[in-house]
């Protein structure tokens, strides 16, 4: 057996420098995308880059107020809510049984939910615009929560189903001793234990709702698009409007950023114990 022994310096400021390298590639498009919002169209197209100019806050008025932007980001938070919720809901009520009574295929039957999630959405898209069309679903809110719930549920029960795995059996079994019934030890013990990997679930199954692109272009038109389609409004046929659709790009990717900021603690920590049991 060989002993682990400390890295060196030279190991530790290697690996900060690569860190630090691999953390700047990552947010100078984000920077550049907020840089680009700020400034006119002059500005944005001049042959050497501008760094130094006097912000504007026109491009967002014209995107938010003037081109009806705020509309999707409304739709897309209201669809994304309400899936990741029915997600949630769902994916607990499969998780649960999954991994705390010995099922038989219990473990097959874990691997087929998660194989659903391998298909490629491009695959169902028109059968499912079929199938909507004739329910008169298009560019309605249900036909993107019912798509984006059951997109995200094979992951949702995979990774809930370790969590569940994770919590000792015998904190159960003392609250059925102390008089309480299997529902009830389940809402006040097994769930608040699991706050953690439903917070990690829920925040990774409402980045997928708000990115998502494929079923919110077909599935939608004018009332029920999203923040992801609407950008697309932006590269007209005379051209690409380039400090709009930064402006849109950033209102996007904003509220993702402040909430994944936010819970970082609850998704490391989840995803860590998560990860635990399979």
């Amino acid at each position: 057996m060989f002993a682990l022994g400390r890295p060196s310096r030279t190991a530790v400021v290697t690996t900060y420098a690569v860190g630090v390298v691999a953390l700047l590639l990552f947010l100078f498009p984000i920077f550049w995308m907020v840089l680009t919002s700020v400034k006119t169209t002059a500005q944005a197209f001049t042959s050497d880059p501008v760094l130094v100019f006097q912000p504007t806050l026109d491009n967002y008025r014209e995107v938010l107020f003037e081109r009806g932007f705020s509309k999707y980001i409304g739709n897309s938070l209201v669809i994304g809510v309400i899936a990741t919720l029915l997600t949630l809901v769902l994916a607990v009520t499969v998780a649960y049984p999954l991994a705390r009574y010995d099922l038989r295929g219990g473990r097959q039957i874990t691997s087929w939910i998660l194989s659903l999630r391998i298909i490629p959405p491009i695959v169902s898209v028109v059968p499912l615009y079929i199938i909507f069309s004739n329910l008169n679903l298009v560019d309605q809110y249900p036909a993107l929560i019912i798509m984006y719930t059951f997109m995200n549920l094979p992951l949702a029960v995979w990774m809930l189903r370790g969590f569940f795995a994770d919590i000792p059996r015998e904190l159960e079994e003392a609250a059925l001793v102390d008089g309480s019934s299997p529902v009830g030890g389940f809402f006040r013990i097994v769930l608040p234990l699991v706050v953690p990997g439903l917070v990690a679930t829920g925040m990774l199954s409402l980045i997928f709702c708000w990115n998502e692109f494929l079923f919110a272009n077909v599935l939608t038109a004018a009332r029920a698009k999203t923040a992801p389609v609407g950008l697309t409004e932006y590269a007209t046929p005379t051209g690409v409007l380039w400090t709009q659709i930064m402006a849109a790009g950033t209102v996007v990717v904003l509220p993702v950023m402040v909430v994944g900021v936010f819970i970082q603690g609850f998704l490391v920590r989840g995803l860590a114990a998560g990860a635990v049991k399979g």
